[in-house]
């Protein structure tokens, strides 16, 4: 019931017009982002924490529209995932693809590090335009809207693996194959699969494999990549290459891909994905902060 019921919230806001659908998950969001609900919690912590320095007036601006944004990206992902090649939001090529064009050139493989900024679902088909898109997947809970993303994603391009010994070595393959391998670099791993590195200042938890990956291939371009929101319809690819990123030390490459990833959201803050539980695993045994 509460798959099909999702599917269906899904599919509606996809069709709907698009201004209309936007307010509508504006509206959603307000309700399931509530003041006291466990997003708007760790939101509230999350910015504690990156912005310790920052105004509690300017703190509480960002919070709200941080929380704005993630109730209108349900309609704006759901339309990458329905409509495809019919969706009214348009993504612009970045300002200089130089390294881009370089990279693709090359045919040694590309690692793509996307943070969860923006609106990754709409990069992805950006980026199999100019390659093979590989990708890692997780299952959803609810399993009709597992299946609407994974169809929507496969639609776009994607060769997806699982989340398991089996797909990393798949991803591996396809980089060594001159193919895109792409990562979600800020999703905090089992803590057999990471190490803490500062991100925002705060020792975090954070992910080996896309390191390990660089490591195996060390003449796969490295880029941090985002569609960052422009305007009402329109998105904008930025990319960020991170020279020798493989051929650091694994605490050296860590601090650096955050640093690159705190760059970009300092940039877009109210574009980022505050609510997630990132500084949930602490070191040396420090309470949770949720």
């Amino acid at each position: 019931m509460k798959s099909r019921f999702a599917v269906s919230v899904l599919s509606w806001l996809a069709r709907m017009p698009a201004p209309v659908a936007d307010a509508t998950g504006r509206l959603i969001g307000r309700f399931v982002h509530r003041k006291g609900s466990r997003n708007q919690r760790r939101t509230q912590i999350n910015l504690a924490l990156a912005y310790p320095d920052m105004p509690l007036k300017d703190r509480l601006e960002l919070e709200r529209q941080s929380l704005k944004d993630l109730g209108e990206k349900a309609a704006r992902l759901a339309r990458v995932w329905v409509l495809g090649s019919e969706n009214p939001d348009q993504l612009r090529d970045p300002e200089d693809l130089d390294d881009w064009n370089q990279a693709i050139e090359a045919g040694e493989g590309m690692l793509l590090l996307v943070p969860h900024l923006g609106n990754w679902e709409l990069l992805g088909g950006w980026v199999a335009e100019h390659g093979v898109l590989n990708a890692m997947y997780r299952p959803a809970r609810l399993q009709g809207v597992d299946e609407l993303i994974l169809n929507g994603r496969v639609a776009q391009g994607y060769q997806m693996h699982p989340t398991n010994v089996k797909g990393v070595a798949g991803l591996l393959k396809s980089l060594k194959k001159g193919e895109i391998v792409a990562v979600l670099p800020d999703q905090e791993p089992d803590l057999d699969g990471g190490e803490f590195a500062p991100f925002f200042g705060v020792p975090a938890l954070t992910m080996t494999l896309a390191h390990k990956l660089a490591q195996k291939q060390p003449s796969a371009a490295v880029f941090i990549a985002a569609a960052v929101r422009l305007d009402a319809r329109h998105y904008q690819v930025v990319l960020q290459r991170l020279p020798g990123f493989g051929a650091q030390p694994t605490q050296a490459g860590l601090t650096q891909m955050n640093l690159a990833i705190e760059s970009l959201v300092r940039r877009y803050p109210e574009q980022y994905q505050w609510e997630y539980k990132r500084f949930q695993t602490r070191p040396d045994g420090e309470p949770s902060p949720y």
